[in-house]
């Protein structure tokens, strides 16, 4: 299994992660540590802990907004689909249907990223 070393904090991690996935891994750690980075609490070790949680937080949040952005656009294709003729999606639906997929991939992918980090520091 790969392994691909992130830094989140100042800290540098060594994580495994599936095949072709390192690329992926290291845009989420830096994606966590520019929340890391934007936390104005004290930076020490003692703090580590709960500045990950703080982290993990702003992270959960934007899921959170990503999550009823993809439930609005869900309820716009149910609405699109009802309205079309015969049920057929049209192109624009398969489209947002694709997006919608790959921001619940790209969600997950974040979470299990940060669960990681947390459950190193801890």
């Amino acid at each position: 299994m790969p392994q691909v070393t992130v830094e989140v904090n100042g800290r540098a991690y060594r994580l495994s992660c599936g095949e072709g996935e390192q690329e992926h891994v290291l845009s989420l750690s830096k994606r966590i540590d520019r929340h890391s980075n934007s936390i104005e609490v004290n930076k020490s070790p003692a703090n580590e802990g709960r500045n990950m949680l703080l982290t993990a937080l702003m992270v959960a949040d934007e899921l959170h907004e990503k999550e009823q952005r993809v439930a609005a656009l869900e309820e716009e294709v149910a609405a699109l689909k009802a309205g079309g003729a015969g049920g057929a999606p049209d192109e624009r639906i398969a489209e947002m249907e694709t997006a919608v997929a790959e921001m619940l991939d790209r969600a997950a992918a974040q979470i299990e990223v940060v669960t990681s980090e947390i459950e190193a520091v801890t």
